[in-house]
């Protein structure tokens, strides 16, 4: 029992590296050969950990081979167009310019249903509101609508707007996230004296949040 408890640890940690040297996506946004590499790292950590018998190096090696073709070879199409089509593909217009392609449509087997699936999903309920849809590479429909149904922007109609930038957790559950604090620019004295005008203490709050522009959000830790 031991002996599986460690070797499954081991598996795992190494997983978890070869995963994070092979970088951070989504499953939706994996490439074909991501995708392949994903279910062989899968099924090459079973076994060792099924099986006390085979040597973990059996499992070990083919994991690392993996990862550094994974790496060679995403390397390797960023060089050479060729490959790039080979490994990754073209993206796909199915509509262009508000026309629909059938032939697109039928080469990527793709159903009228689930083209009107995926644009409602993305809060479209008429082919007359697209401009383009764009089948890109990782399989995800990529939709520009038509500027007439588009909403108005500030610019659109002459109004300055401040950019607000992002929203810095500085605060969170009663711990202060330095890396967040470094961010905004901001010190832990600012900070302490922050709350301490809020009147509580930074143990008390749940969320404190800065934005670029200095507007500022605090929660406060729900008492039971």
């Amino acid at each position: 029992m031991t002996t599986i408890f460690v070797r499954t640890i081991i598996i795992y940690v190494t997983l978890i590296l070869a995963i994070r040297i092979m970088g951070k996506r989504q499953v939706g946004q994996l490439e074909v050969s991501e995708l392949v590499t994903t279910f062989l790292l899968s099924e090459l950590a079973s076994f060792p950990i099924t099986d006390d018998s085979i040597p973990l190096l059996f499992s070990v090696i083919p994991i690392l081979t993996l990862v550094a073709l994974e790496v060679i070879g995403a390397y390797a199409v960023t060089k050479s167009n060729r490959l790039k089509r080979i490994f990754i593909g073209r993206p796909t217009m199915i509509i262009c310019k508000g026309k629909l392609d059938q032939k697109e449509l039928e080469r990527n087997r793709i159903s009228v249903e689930e083209l009107f699936s995926q644009l409602r999903m993305k809060s479209i309920v008429s082919l007359d509101e697209v401009e383009y849809a764009i089948l890109e590479q990782n399989g995800q429909l990529s939709v520009i609508t038509r500027s007439q149904v588009q909403p108005l922007s500030p610019v659109d109609v002459n109004i300055d707007v401040p950019e607000k930038g992002i929203a810095h957790a500085l605060i969170i559950d009663g711990e202060i996230n330095d890396q967040n604090l470094e961010v905004a620019g901001k010190t832990k004295e600012w900070l302490k004296k922050k709350i301490k005008s809020y009147g509580c203490r930074i143990e008390d709050v749940f969320i404190f949040t800065v934005d670029d522009h200095g507007d500022e959000k605090l929660i406060r830790r729900d008492t039971k």
